[in-house]
């Protein structure tokens, strides 16, 4: 079962948020620098994803010299609505210089992941 709006290339993640389904998927190469993580949703695990307007939640931040930033997981801590993206990214700030082995030297991160009243998630913005 993969999103229909063409973006999706690997790494579903999926979790449940008060009764919705989140899935989350890379789009494009873990060797581009756009390698990214969109979203949808779905009432099932099982069932239809509905993919927002606007769902692209993790993406490069030039100015901070983050590129590739996908392949990710979710985590909650325990007991509360506070939520993480764990996604891996080009090494800093060479990475961005090694060409196609950038998607080969990675580091891990983790991010804080906001989501909106309506469900919807924020864009998560890349630390350094």
């Amino acid at each position: 079962m993969t999103p229909s709006d063409g973006t999706f290339r690997e790494a579903v993640e999926v979790f449940d948020r008060n009764g919705t389904y989140y899935f989350l998927w890379s789009e494009d190469d873990t060797r581009s620098e756009n390698y990214r993580v969109r979203y949808g949703t779905s009432d099932s695990p099982l069932g239809t994803i509905h993919i927002p307007e606007n769902n692209l939640i993790l993406s490069k931040d030039p100015e901070q010299g983050i590129y590739g930033t996908g392949h990710n997981s979710v985590i909650q801590k325990p007991g509360t609505d506070e939520w993480y993206i764990v996604y891996h990214r080009f090494t800093r700030s060479d990475g961005i210089h090694l060409g196609d082995d950038a998607g080969y030297n990675r580091e891990t991160c983790i991010d804080r992941m906001y989501f909106n009243e309506d469900g919807t998630i924020r864009k998560v913005i890349p630390t350094s």
